[in-house]
């Protein structure tokens, strides 16, 4: 009863941001729009794809690095299978490409499952308390909104949960008693959750969202929006609080949404706003999609997408 209910408002949720949506493209004018993205400046956005990509290489990396002291595990297999994750998440709406990398991973590199949904559940956590560091300090060095900086408190507020999780988990096993899937899962959790482990990959945590704030920045460069660090950042934040709930593939329609209204409080015009977010998703989404395909090709992607539902259950860990 609480799945059915769960599913109602969900659709209920699509088809309220769906109407607003229609309504907001319909009187949006799309004819600036056109002429700024006309405009852009192609060596400029040839950079940010660039960058963006240093973004993703970055995310495999550090999920790797994750994995490697209790489940060895080859470079090569991690990039790939995290590839086809985010190809995967680029097409569904849901988070379906973290059971995808997973499924990858544990059959090609015999990654013991548990410890591969632990390693994404820490690749997650590392990825979260990056951004918490960048919305920690950026205050400090930028004119943000109060609002902002009142999201300071629970920034810090997360950090510590995320520092005890780790400083206590010092030899933490579950009792006998617990039961034998449960314990298989929240094991690897702690054997991965040392502060040895999750200093490099928090350095690459901070590496990509450096590297995506970079690529914002640029894109809104390319189309002569005069952006401040300020604006790119907000961007940034906004646009990753809207891809939360994941109503739609790539969040196409609910990024436009958060970027333009992120943006207009820095006197940045909607058309030039829009135009940049079109850029944006075009840079993040289409070269991941291409290179998921030339890797895969749509029969192996179509069976990861149907596979890692039958063979990887991920809902031990919330994402």
């Amino acid at each position: 009863m609480i799945a059915k209910q769960k599913n109602i408002l969900k659709a209920l949720a699509i088809v309220i941001g769906l109407a607003v949506v229609v309504h907001a493209a319909w009187r949006f004018p799309w004819h600036l729009t056109r002429d700024a993205l006309l405009s852009a400046n192609i060596k400029i956005l040839l950079i940010a794809l660039g960058i963006n990509l240093v973004s993703l290489l970055v995310k495999g990396w550090s999920w790797h690095l994750l994995l490697k002291p209790v489940a060895p595990n080859r470079w090569k297999v991690a990039q790939e299978a995290n590839l086809i994750g985010a190809t995967v998440n680029c097409l569904s709406v849901s988070f379906a490409g973290e059971a995808a990398r997973i499924h990858l991973i544990a059959k090609r590199d015999s990654v013991p499952l548990q410890v591969a949904i632990a390693s994404v559940f820490w690749a997650r956590g590392v990825e979260t308390a990056g951004l918490v560091l960048f919305l920690l300090i950026a205050p400090g060095l930028l004119e943000l909104p109060p609002a902002v900086r009142g999201a300071q408190i629970g920034a810090a507020g997360l950090l510590v949960i995320l520092l005890c999780l780790i400083l206590f988990r010092r030899g933490w096993r579950l009792p006998s008693w617990v039961p034998h899937f449960l314990s298989s899962t929240l094991n690897p959790l702690a054997e991965i959750g040392s502060v040895r482990n999750l200093v490099l990959p928090m350095v690459f945590a901070l590496v990509n969202w450096a590297a995506q704030w970079a690529t914002f920045h640029l894109v809104l460069l390319a189309l002569d929006a005069r952006p401040s660090l300020e604006a790119s950042f907000m961007a940034l934040l906004a646009t990753n609080l809207g891809g939360l709930l994941r109503l739609t593939p790539a969040n196409v329609g609910v990024f436009q949404v958060a970027m333009v209204a992120a943006l207009l409080p820095f006197g940045i015009a909607s058309d030039q706003a829009m135009a940049a977010s079109l850029t944006l998703q075009g840079i993040q989404v289409i070269p991941v999609v291409a290179m998921g395909f030339a890797l895969g090709g749509w029969k192996a992607l179509n069976q990861v997408r149907t596979e890692k539902l039958k063979q990887v259950d991920t809902r031990p860990i919330s994402f």
